[in-house]
Formats: structure tokens, sequence, C-alpha cells
């Protein structure tokens, strides 16, 4: 596993993190699931212990996901060795009354959410604490003054967006109350505005979205993807085995997954790749192109051109 240090933080972080939103069980929101089951709570924290084993040490949560149970199963798996883990989560956008999408991230309520996601993670401090939606900007200077209050105690080391607006982005790096910056980058959409936001700012930068919802992971290029009725992947009409084009761009050694991967790993923005697998087969395979070669400049130009084809970028 290799290290980087997430902006001007100081916080090193390993190449592939862990994305808990799958891992909490099924989120149910304004009617529509998420189509994940629920892997079960003992399978969640083994999987946590064996990746954090392989040196993987960043894990990516939120107050939404399931509920609030992704963090307390987080909380639970790395409880006896909270110090060596990176800990990011989220405030303002969570499930309300009868599973309703509730979004608030108003001054007031950000010492109540804050304090409740330490009590499910079983910590004192936050590593990595995110707005999880767009802020409300009249009440951000407000909003920054408990924020840097929670920092000053302790609370929290790091301040960070996950977003994939830039204009939020440059609005609170204006105002010094961001960090960290977790946004959507992948082989078809490399986020390069922001990625320069980020590099030039000094901030850390955390890649979500790497397989493209499933189409660079490779597994549905010759294979229908099954949806539950109700599942919010059905709602578009997304062919999956259009994005078979890449597999002539695959170098040999190496599979459409890891090139998805080492594709992001390449930019200097990316200091952390966080992945929404299940299973630690998927994990290893993404380990396994952390210490694969940087992709060469022709690789990656046909690789841009692929996607321009397919109508990205």
């Amino acid at each position: 596993m290799k290290y980087d240090s997430l902006g001007k933080t100081g916080i090193s972080v390993s190449s592939i993190g862990i994305g808990a939103w799958q891992l909490g069980g099924p989120l149910i929101l304004d009617g529509v699931h998420d189509g994940h089951p629920d892997p079960g709570k003992a399978n969640v924290i083994k999987l946590i212990k064996d990746l954090g084993d392989l040196g993987v040490n960043f894990i990516d949560t939120a107050e939404q996901y399931s509920h609030g149970e992704s963090e307390r199963r987080v909380g639970e798996a790395i409880k006896t060795d909270r110090d060596d883990w990176v800990i990011s989560t989220k405030f303002g956008h969570k499930v309300g009354e009868g599973n309703k999408r509730h979004i608030d991230t108003s001054p007031q309520s950000i010492m109540p959410a804050l304090e409740d996601s330490l009590r499910r993670l079983q910590t004192d401090y936050i590593d990595i604490y995110h707005y999880h939606t767009i802020p409300d900007i009249d009440y951000l200077d407000e909003s920054a003054e408990i924020l840097q209050k929670a920092k000053d105690q302790g609370k929290i080391r790091a301040l960070g967006i996950s977003t994939t607006k830039v204009s939020i982005v440059e609005e609170l790096i204006k105002r010094d109350m961001l960090d960290v910056v977790q946004f959507v980058s992948s082989i078809l959409s490399p986020a390069e505005e922001m990625q320069k936001l980020i590099t030039e700012n000094k901030l850390g930068g955390i890649s979500r979205g790497v397989m493209a919802g499933g189409c660079l992971s490779g597994r549905y290029f010759h294979s229908q993807l099954e949806c539950k009725e109700g599942d919010r992947r059905s709602w578009g009409d997304e062919d999956y085995s259009r994005f078979q084009v890449f597999e002539d761009l695959i170098p040999q050694g190496m599979t459409m997954a890891q090139l998805a991967c080492r594709f992001i790993l390449d930019q200097d923005a990316s200091h952390t790749i966080i992945l929404g697998a299940k299973n630690l087969r998927d994990y290893k395979v993404a380990i396994e192109a952390v210490e694969m070669g940087s992709l060469s400049s022709e690789l990656k130009n046909n690789l841009r051109q692929t996607s321009r084809e397919l109508g990205f970028i």
C-alpha cells in the first residue's frame, strides 16, 4: 500500500480507501431502494479489519448511510485501533421521518449532528467532517465559527465537502473553511476543473465514482445488470455493454477495474480513492493497481478520446 498526504492537512491516507455506504445495509430514501443488500454486521466488521491488515487506513461514511447504521458498524470495527484509522463522515443530509430526505445545514444543526456521529462511531474525534450537501450561503459565516470551535476542541481535524460543484468549493475556500474535497472522478468524467482547484489551493482530494456506477468495472461488458424494482439504478436506460470499447485499451496483465483505478491514481488531486466494494476480493484487485506503474500519456489520451466518442468528458 502507498500513502499520500491530504493536501496541507498533514493527514496521511492510503491510496485505496473504504466507501461504507453499502456496508450499513439497505438505504430507502424517498421511497427508493439503493439496491444494496445487507452484507451483515459481522461480515462488515471482518472486511474492515482485513483491509486494515492490508494497509488500508481510510474509511468514508455518513450519518445518512443506512440511517446511521454504517457509522455504527465502522465504529465497532475500528474501536480497538482507532488511531490507526482516518475517518471521514458527513452531515447535513440524513434520513428523516418516513424515510424522507431531510436536508439541514443550518448552524444550529451542526453540533447535534457531530455529537451523534461521534457517538455512533465510538470516538471522540473525526478526521474529516464533510458537508454532505450544498450549504446555505447566508449562514456560512456563523457555521464557520461553529466548525472552527469544534476544530479547536479537537473534535474535528479537517473540514470538507462532498460535491461536484466547483462554485461552492470556491466559496468555501474564500471563507477559509475548507481543507478537503470529496469529488466524482473517472475515465468518463475526470473532473479537471475541480482537480485544478484542489491542487492550486493545496487541498486534500478524495475521489469517488471511479467505476462510474459499474460502467467501468468490466463486470457488465458482456452481462446485463439486474436491478430490483425500485432500485435507483433502474431509473436510467444505460446500456453497459457499450463500454466494451475500453477492452481494446486494457494493458496486458491489468483488468478493466484496475485500469479505471490507475487512471485516477495518476491524478495529482486524487490522494485517495474510495471504493464501494462489498468484498475483500474486489478491494485486493484495486490495491494491486496501486503497485502498477503509471499509465502512459498515449494510453491516457486514448482513454479520453474513447470517452468523448461515448459522449462523455
